[in-house]
Order: structure tokens, then sequence, then C-alpha cells
């Protein structure tokens, strides 16, 4: 069948005559949407798939005057005797009818849990790695800049590695939960909203399990009450995730660092041969309360002493910077005991399968390749953006067809991509990222948005001789400014120019200055 042919690897320069070279292009990419017609099991996604190979294969057969009349024969048989298979198979796939508004399956802002979490697949093992095959927990420190994905991945961590650790065991013993669950009012027992669990075999054979309590620091807000407060919401993170009912909130507020202390000697008792994972989001909050007087350094001290004292406790801390970054004293400590992971840009691939393949069943809505493709252009796979830019275009496609009556493709070109993204109210949208970025480049080194003034009008960037001349920076305060840029991945050094990464957010900063 189509489906099975075998691909082989094209050479980097064509070999042929470029009208032939073309169309065996052609044939490949008819070659690979029958194998999703032929595996999917998304009526749509075999719909647009069938429906692209036949385009395919129709402009092969419109063109054929422009083929070379040694290929032209071999090529329209093919070309007719794929056409005439796929037409037999066109009634069993069949045409999908959008009768109603689509509920759009792009997240904008909020966490991206569940099936819709996608990507990261190398943070997801790297986190395997140091919290389940390792004899002892280790702690680790996840940073990127403003909407990159921190978040979501601490959300969906332990789910994502529970799911494959269960598939690995499955049939095994299944071990009872860490301690008995507290029954709430009717007697139902309570369950954890952020109480994940992941069975897996230790070196000494027996299932291990690891607890994952989630404590997003910004829930402390200004802590009036001081570290007791910040201590109260770790506590109770933790009392979710092993079901231990925490420290009475009195005992916190006088006597914060014996009752804590004490506290995790009860769960890790509770834990046996059992792990915790605290994952603490936007620890950046723990540096602004210091730095403002509302909670001592020695709570960094407290932590960096948990760390250490236990095999299988470990901490997740999740922030804009690196600890690196966080210059003050009372942060060396932990340099040397917890690992640095790098929270970037998404991959093309992973750009496009969010795009097209919403985890939404049968999404009815397509996108031409040359659309996915300056999507990601655009945003650089950005995960915020490119969620933002999925939305607004579901939303155009809705306004179109239901509120204008009016008929079109259910695919998204280039000309739709660039109506959105050109609609004057889209940069505002986009505000939260954009605002966000741009602030956050008042912080250390001096010059950064003075360069990012200077670069927004240069799409393709300019060197560094360049921008010295035109920001009048001294030779040191300009490199550390880039450096400080280029870490936070605002821009990136390309062919001995600088230029800025996100495309949307260059002409944001063109439009704003």
């Amino acid at each position: 069948t189509i489906a099975t042919i075998q691909l082989p690897a094209f050479p980097q320069k064509p070999l042929l005559r470029p009208a032939t070279w073309n169309t065996i292009i052609s044939l490949r990419r008819v070659i690979e949407d029958v194998r999703v017609v032929e595996r999917s099991v998304s009526n749509t996604a075999r719909s647009f798939a069938l429906n692209r190979a036949l385009g395919e294969l129709k402009d092969i057969l419109n063109n054929q005057d422009t083929l070379p009349q040694a290929e032209k024969d071999l090529i329209i048989d093919i070309a007719e005797t794929w056409q005439e298979a796929l037409l037999q198979i066109a009634g069993e796939v069949g045409e999908i009818a959008i009768t109603e508004p689509i509920r759009n399956p792009y997240i904008i802002g909020d966490p991206v849990e569940g099936n819709l979490f996608v990507g990261r697949e190398d943070i997801i093992r790297q986190l395997e790695e140091l919290w389940l095959t390792n004899h002892q927990v280790q702690s680790v420190v996840i940073y990127g800049h403003r909407r990159m994905g921190k978040t979501s991945i601490l959300r969906n961590v332990a789910n994502r590695l529970g799911a494959e650790i269960k598939l690995a065991q499955e049939g095994r013993r299944h071990n009872p939960p860490l301690t008995p669950p507290r029954r709430g009012t009717g007697g139902r027992r309570e369950e954890s909203l952020y109480s994940q669990y992941s069975n897996f075999p230790s070196p000494m054979g027996y299932f291990r399990r690891t607890a994952l309590a989630y404590i997003n620091l910004l829930d402390v807000g200004d802590a009036s009450q001081g570290v007791g407060e910040v201590l109260m919401a770790i506590c109770d993170g933790i009392a979710e995730a092993v079901n231990l009912p925490p420290p009475a909130d009195e005992d916190l507020l006088h006597l914060p660092y014996p009752t804590f202390r004490r506290y995790l000697k009860e769960v890790e008792a509770q834990l046996d041969h059992q792990s915790l994972i605290i994952a603490l989001d936007e620890f950046e909050q723990i540096e602004e309360l210091i730095n403002r007087g509302k909670i001592a350094p020695d709570l960094i001290k407290v932590l960096r002493s948990s760390v250490q004292k236990s095999q299988h406790i470990g901490f997740a801390f999740a922030g804009l910077h690196t600890l690196e970054e966080m210059t003050e004293d009372y942060f060396q400590p932990f340099f040397a005991s917890v690992i640095p992971i790098h929270v970037s840009f998404l991959a093309p691939a992973a750009t496009h399968q969010i795009l097209a393949n919403p985890a939404i069943e049968d999404f009815p809505l397509d996108y031409t390749p040359e659309t996915l493709d300056q999507i990601y252009s655009l945003t650089a796979g950005q995960p915020y953006l490119v969620q933002l830019v999925g939305f607004q275009l579901v939303h155009r496609y809705n306004n179109q067809v239901f509120e204008q009556k009016r008929d079109r493709e259910p695919v998204f070109t280039p000309n739709d991509l660039e109506a959105v993204i050109n609609n004057p109210d889209f940069l505002n949208k986009g505000r939260y990222y954009f605002t966000g970025v741009w602030g956050q480049a008042t912080e250390g080194a001096p010059g950064q948005q003075e360069i990012l003034r200077i670069l927004a009008p240069h799409p393709s960037g300019l060197s560094q001789s360049a921008l010295a001349a035109a920001t009048n920076l001294d030779e040191a305060t300009l490199l550390a400014a880039l450096q400080t840029l280029n870490r936070h991945d605002v821009i990136h050094n390309t062919q001995e120019t600088w230029q800025i990464s996100v495309e949307l957010f260059r002409r944001w900063v063109f439009v704003r200055c």
C-alpha cells in the first residue's frame, strides 16, 4: 500500500531537475498523509490528511505539462494510481461537517494540565532521573523567563512520571497509601488537589513511591505574619500530599523553625521508604520578602538544612532566576546542592503538535504547513504566545462562520495568521508576556531596555559594535547587559549579530518605543 512505502533520506541538494524534484517531494507528503489516514483514530485527522493527499496529487496532474519528458509518464501513472486508490476510501473516511462554534482548545495564561500538556519530554526525563532512579532525591531549581511553562511542568510532572511508571510496572502489586486518608464531612475521603504518586522499583527490589506537594508562594502575599505564614503555606501543601495533618497555626507563628523541623521529621517517619518533593513555585517571592524585611534570611538556611538531612525529601524551586542570579549571601549555600534546569522555548515539532493536534477529540480545524512554520517563526516556540495565536485563530474562524455567516475552509492559512497578528488588539492581548519581559529587563545589569529599543527596528539584528555605538554603553556594561538578556532568552547571537529572539516581542517593543 501507499503507506508502507519506505521513505529514503533525501540529500541536501536536488540531484534531479527542479520540476521532478518538487514532484517527488509532493509524493513524499502524500505517503506521510496516507499513513495518518491508516493509523489515526481521529476521524477529523484522517479527513484532513486524505484531503491534503488528494490535493497534492491533483496539483501534480494539473501541472503535468511542466514535467520533463523522461519522467513524465512514470509520474503521471503513479499519481493517477494513487488518486484512484484514495478516492475509493474517501467514503470510509467521510467529510467533517462543522455545525456549531468550535470549542477553543487553547489556554491563555493559566497552567496547562492533563492531556493538553505537550512537549517538555527532555525536562520530564531529567526529573525522572533525579527523582525516581537515584538513591537520594535530588533538589532542583527550575528557572526560565515569564510564561515559559514552569508552573505547567510542576503541575504535570507527577502525572507524567506516574503514567510512565504505571505502564512499565503493570501487573505488579500495588502499595497502600502512605497513610490512611483523613475523613471529611459525610464520611467521604478527602482527595488532595496536589497529591500525586509514582510507583517504581528501587534498587532493593521493593516499590518506592514519590509524592509531590505543590505550593505557589504568590499565595503568601506580603506575609504580614512573618516567616511563620510562609511555613504555614508550605506545611499545608505537604499535608495535602502525604495526608498528615499540619502543625497548629499558633505553633508555626510563635516557634516557626522548631515546629517546621519537627513536622518534617514526622513526615519522613511516615514516608518510610517513600519520597517527597516539595515544589515551591514563584520562588523569587522569597527573595522579595527578605529584601522587604518581611521575613528573615534564616529561612534559606532552614530549607537547605532540610534538604541535607533527608535522602527522601527534596525541593523543586521554580522561578525566573537561577540561584546564581540571586546574589545575596544567604542563597550561596544552595549553589552546591541544587541542580539547575532551564525551561526555554518549545521545539518546532512540539509547537506544531500543540497547534495542529490539541488534546480534544476530533479537533475539526487544520493548519497548512506554511502557517505552522510561520507561527513558529513569529513566536520562537514561546508557549504563551503559541497558545495565544491558536486561540485567536479559532476565535476568528468562529466569528467568520457563525457570526458573519461566511463560507470558508476549515484550514488556517498564512492569510488568517496575518489577519490575527496584524489586528491592532493582538499585541494588547499579549501584554502579560510582553510587559513581563520588558519589566524584567530593568533588573540586574543596566542598559538592557536600551539595547532592546535599539534592536527593535532591526529584525535581522545588529552587530555588537553597532550596538556599542548606538547605546554609548562602555564595553563591560554592554557585555553584561547582552549576557543577561541572552541568559533570559530575550536575545540571541546569530552570525555575529544580536537579535531579539521572539519576533512578536520585537514588534511590541518597536510599537511601544
